[in-house]
């Protein structure tokens, strides 16, 4: 009897229950609008202008190089992230950031970084972690960071860029941390880098590179912290660190 009157119970619950699960579980209609997780640029934006922030990151909504044009009256900006992958940043958009002498650090990851958009970054005098993985730059665009001074974290991917821009990076004054990705770098350019005495961390993501030059790399450079598709190398000093 008592189990019966405990069935029932639970009947006449189960709506309660499923509706429940839907809040907290998130199962709602995959056709159903999603609520925006993060502030619209404009105000973010206006955080800053106000002295309430130094960081914008924008990642669900696609920007243009016309949406750039504000940040000229932002001179505190210290980080830009602009991770939407169908954001079609240019040199025109990033005219508008040579100026912003706090900015330290930039992210782009939308595919129009060309050789022109890096003569533009090349301005930010300030600039020390740019942050390009779906670059479309050469050789002649990667020469122009060099004249930045504090640059020391480099991350870019462009099928464009040879051993002859890998050259240019030991060019670098304080480059210490260098991840590159589907970068067709050969065993010549790892030569190159592994006369960076300042070099820190290398990763490199889609590369094909011999045995002999990852043991010339090791040779010369036995502290190197080393990544390659992601994963530690068997002679990465650190290789017991995440």
């Amino acid at each position: 009897m008592s189990h019966h009157q405990y069935s029932v119970l639970s009947t006449q619950y189960w709506p309660l229950i499923l509706a429940f699960a839907a809040l907290h579980l998130g199962c709602s209609s995959s056709n159903a609008p999603q609520s925006p997780t993060e502030p619209s640029f404009a105000a973010q934006l206006l955080a800053v202008q106000s002295g309430n922030s130094d960081e914008i990151s924008v990642s669900e909504t696609p920007l243009s190089d016309d949406d750039l044009a504000p940040l000229a009256s932002a001179p505190t900006l210290r980080v830009l992230l602009i991770d939407h992958p169908a954001s079609r940043i240019t040199s025109a958009g990033l005219r508008h950031l040579g100026r912003l002498s706090n900015l330290k650090h930039l992210r782009l990851r939308g595919s129009a970084i060309d050789d022109d958009a890096l003569a533009e970054i090349a301005h930010i005098q300030n600039l020390q972690i740019l942050n390009a993985p779906r670059a479309s730059f050469t050789d002649v665009g990667l020469a122009h960071l060099k004249n930045l001074p504090n640059l020391d974290m480099l991350r870019f991917g462009s099928p464009h860029v040879t051993d002859s821009g890998i050259k240019t990076l030991t060019e670098f004054p304080v480059l210490k941390r260098l991840h590159l990705i589907d970068v067709p770098i050969s065993d010549n350019g790892l030569r190159e880098l592994a006369q960076m005495e300042q070099l820190e961390s290398l990763y490199i993501d889609g590369a094909d590179l011999s045995d002999a030059a990852v043991d010339d790399l090791f040779r010369i450079r036995p502290h190197l912290h080393v990544h390659f598709n992601q994963q530690h190398h068997d002679r990465d000093p650190q290789k017991s660190h995440p």
